[in-house]
């Protein structure tokens, strides 16, 4: 380009002269000082100006930056084959999401304190990306400081028309900001907190000074078996209680209320109530109380509150009618727990059947007044699932995951192609021009998932390591 040239700059690369302009300014010819003698063809978008454009080459807009990322070598590694296996990693998904600025957007909003948009559907294609969306979620959530609970609906194991069982399939998946490594823990590392909290060793209490009829009990038998445990190490029984007691506010015991409850004050000195939580489907209004009160204990223990996100939920479509109704009573009373209690925003929850005697009948479908909960609901699109959503929760509140563009899937190959050659710092460069030819074959070849995209841009790169290829 003679005294045309431009200079420009990679944020991996750094700084080098533009030799040729390609496909229509879409692509540029570059040599990299670094790499003295060796040309390659990188998209317009990833380069920056370090002069004045006039008259010359002209950068394009630039990409919302993803957050910068301190991946250690073996969370590089751990990413790469995480996306060779075609699955999503637990860790260092923002070194490859593109595309996605509006959704993360918005699910910021969702967890900042004063929102009221805590409720949100997620509604995607299989292969669009909707389950690294939702793991994307269960980290910003994670180091935003909430708990996360996540739940895939299942015919048999958490079918969305028993409350019981979905509720269960929550609380035993939370993940704890502090305790990530631990992975999924269930509720107790909740309630072991809540017991070395001053003023919630007395059980949890709404703002009227009403106690939450199940996790003020849990808190406070959990506090006496610490304490127990402390005097007697080692003891056997006090294990089995301490499992007992998880087991049950976790929902994964039924019909063992009154055989805990006799257990508890014949080891400790506790005097309390422990309340069946039966598998019903006509108590859902139990299960958003719960929940509901499980994001107040959060916020109280030091937390943000609680996140939960349930996938699958087209399940719903394959429900018949009766199940269909009590399955909508679930995610109604869901919704209504996360969503302000009042205004118009709110979810009218009268018309959702009660069930059980007693306490258990009488108890309102949240606790407390504001939302300490955020939900999120995933789906495919088209199914009688999406219709429920767009009508309860209203168009804008569901987010719909389109497919990407080309320039989506080519940022994605330049992402983790970056992130190949810091996990291989031994890499020839010469593979730059090499993988831009390849993706605009795949492309040309109408490939439309993310999955399979960043599975061959790591099988590409694998074969480049490890045999003699000519990059023409």
């Amino acid at each position: 380009m003679g005294e045309d040239a431009k200079r420009i700059r990679h944020t991996t690369y750094g700084e080098g002269t533009v030799t040729r302009v390609e496909r229509g300014g879409l692509s540029l010819r570059v040599l990299f000082d670094k790499f003295p003698g060796l040309e390659v063809s990188l998209p317009t978008r990833l380069l920056r100006c370090t002069e004045s454009a006039g008259g010359g080459v002209v950068a394009a807009p630039k990409a919302k930056e993803h957050a910068p990322l301190d991946l250690d070598a073996m969370q590089r590694h751990q990413v790469l084959e995480a996306i060779r296996l075609g699955v999503v990693p637990m860790q260092g998904l923002l070194a490859y999401t593109v595309g996605r600025d509006e959704e993360v957007d918005r699910f910021h909003g969702m967890l900042e304190a004063a929102s009221t948009e805590r409720v949100a559907a997620l509604l995607g294609d299989y292969g669009s990306g909707k389950t690294h969306m939702l793991e994307l979620m269960q980290h910003l959530a994670l180091e935003a400081g909430w708990v996360v609970g996540r739940a895939w609906l299942d015919p048999q194991e958490a079918p969305p028309s028993k409350p019981r069982r979905v509720y269960s399939a929550l609380a035993r998946s939370f993940i704890y900001p502090d305790r990530r490594e631990a992975g999924e823990s269930g509720i107790w590392p909740m309630l072991e907190r809540a017991a070395q909290v001053a003023d919630l060793q007395g059980g949890l209490d709404d703002a009227e000074g009403r106690p939450h009829a199940f996790l003020s009990p849990a808190i406070r038998y959990a506090r006496g078996l610490i304490e127990a445990t402390e005097k007697r190490p080692g003891s056997r029984r006090l294990v089995d209680l301490t499992m007992q007691v998880a087991s049950w506010i976790e929902g994964r015991a039924t019909g063992v209320n009154t055989e805990l409850q006799r257990s508890l004050h014949q080891s400790l000195t506790v005097r309390d109530r422990v309340l069946a939580l039966s598998d019903f489907g006509t108590l859902p209004r139990v299960y958003g109380y719960l929940l509901s009160g499980l994001g107040v204990l959060a916020r109280r223990c030091g937390y943000r509150g609680l996140c939960v996100m349930l996938d699958e939920t087209e399940l719903f479509s394959s429900l018949d009618l009766e199940e269909r109704a009590r399955a909508v009573d679930v995610f109604r009373v869901l919704m209504g727990a996360a969503l302000p209690k009042s205004g118009a925003q709110s979810l009218d929850l009268t018309e959702v059947r009660k069930g059980g005697r007693g306490i258990i009948r009488d108890l309102p479908p949240r606790f407390g007044e504001d939302s300490d909960l955020v939900l999120a609901l995933a789906a495919t699109p088209g199914s009688a699932s999406e219709d429920f959503l767009r009508t309860t929760l209203g168009g804008d509140r569901v987010m719909e995951l389109g497919r990407f563009s080309s320039s989506d899937y080519r940022l994605m190959g330049d992402r983790i192609l970056d992130l190949y050659l810091q996990a291989h710092t031994d890499m020839s460069r010469r593979v730059l021009a090499a993988l831009e030819a390849k993706m605009d074959q795949w492309l040309a070849q109408m490939l439309h998932s993310p999955r399979e995209f960043g599975r061959r841009v790591v099988d590409f790169l694998d074969q480049c390591r490890h045999a003699v290829v000519e990059f023409g």
